[in-house]
C-alpha cells in the first residue's frame, strides 16, 4: 500500500502558499540586509585596525627615540637629581596647586590692570604731547634754550670769587631792583626815555645861555634840576664802607 507525502505548503491552498512564500522572501531580504550591515561594520573595524596598526608602526620608533633621549638625560642628571628628589618635587607641586591657582588668578588680574594702565597711559601720553606742542608753539622751549645759553655764558665768564661776591651782595641787588621797579621810578624812567628819543629824532641847535635861563622859569625844569642835583649829591656821598676805613 503506497502512502502519498504532501508538504505543508502543498497542503495549503494557492493563496496561503503565496503568502508563506512572500513571508519567507521577506525574512531572507531582512537577513541579507542585516548581513550587509554586519559586513560593512566588519569592514570599518578592519579599516580602523589597519589605521591603528599604521599609527603604532609610526609612533613606535618615535617613542623609542623619546625613551632613549629621556634615558640619556636622566642618566646625565643622575649625579645631581635622584628619584627621591623627583618624588619630593612632585609632592611639593601637588601641594602647591592651590597656591599656583591663586597665583594664576592674580596674574590674570595684573594683566587686566596692565591693559587698563596701558589705555590710561596712552591717553596721558597724548595729552602730554598736546601740552608740549602748545609749549613749543608759544616759545617756551626756545626761551629755555636761550636761557641755558645765557647761563652757560655767565658760568664761563664769572669766576668763583665773582659768584661769592654776588652771593654776598644779592640782598643789596634785590633791594635796588625793588626800588627801581616802583611805579613812580618806572614812570620817571619811561618819561625820560621818551624825551631822549624825541630829542634824538628831532635834531635841534644847542640852546643859548639866554634860552637856558628862560627855561629855568619853568617849574618842571626847576623840579627836574632839583632831582638831578639831589641824585648827584647821593652819588657823590661816600658809602658806609669807605667811611669805615
Amino acid at each position: 500500500m503506497t502512502q502519498t507525502t504532501t508538504s505543508p505548503v502543498g497542503a495549503l491552498g494557492p493563496g496561503a502558499a503565496d503568502d508563506a512564500n512572500a513571508a519567507i522572501l521577506a525574512r531572507l531580504d531582512a537577513m541579507s540586509a542585516q548581513m550587509a550591515v554586519m559586513a560593512e561594520q566588519v569592514a570599518r573595524a578592519d579599516a580602523a585596525r589597519a589605521q591603528w596598526a599604521e599609527l603604532v608602526e609610526t609612533l613606535v620608533p618615535v617613542s623609542r627615540d623619546v625613551m632613549d633621549m629621556t634615558t640619556r638625560e636622566l642618566t646625565a642628571l643622575e649625579s645631581d637629581v635622584t628619584i627621591d628628589d623627583v618624588t619630593r618635587f612632585a609632592r611639593t607641586s601637588a601641594r602647591s596647586i592651590p597656591q599656583l591657582t591663586a597665583l594664576m588668578g592674580q596674574l590674570g588680574s595684573v594683566s587686566e590692570l596692565g591693559g587698563e594702565l596701558t589705555s590710561i597711559s596712552g591717553a596721558g601720553v597724548a595729552k602730554l604731547t598736546e601740552v608740549l606742542q602748545a609749549a613749543e608753539d608759544k616759545g617756551y622751549f626756545m626761551f629755555a634754550r636761550e636761557g641755558a645759553a645765557i647761563a652757560d655764558r655767565i658760568v664761563t665768564t664769572y669766576s668763583e670769587d665773582d659768584v661769592r661776591a654776588l652771593g654776598d651782595n644779592v640782598i643789596t641787588i634785590i633791594n635796588a631792583v625793588k626800588e627801581l621797579t616802583q611805579p613812580e621810578v618806572m614812570a620817571l624812567l619811561n618819561r625820560t626815555a621818551l624825551t631822549i628819543q624825541e630829542v634824538e629824532e628831532t635834531p635841534m641847535e644847542p640852546p643859548s645861555a639866554l634860552a637856558l635861563l628862560k627855561s629855568m622859569r619853568d617849574p618842571q625844569t626847576r623840579r627836574g634840576l632839583a632831582r638831578v642835583l639831589s641824585m648827584l649829591h647821593t652819588v657823590g656821598a661816600e658809602s658806609p664802607a669807605v667811611t669805615a676805613r
